[in-house]
């Protein structure tokens, strides 16, 4: 299932999966159609942007 906001997610770059977050808000290139997840960080309450296809295969 595609992620949406609001979703629980772990930071896909952090082996031992210890870094949570919720998706606050997804952005769409027009060029390619790829979605990026702005993601509200619990450990540091920052916002950071991800492709989404960090999170792994893309579903429709």
């Amino acid at each position: 299932m595609a992620i949406q906001v609001g979703d629980h997610v772990t930071d896909p770059r952090q082996p031992t999966g210890r870094r949570n977050g919720r998706v606050i808000r997804i952005r769409r290139n027009p060029a390619c159609l790829m979605r990026a997840v702005v993601v509200k960080w619990d450990d540091a309450g920052t916002e950071e942007e991800l492709e989404e296809i960090e999170f792994g295969p893309l579903e429709d």
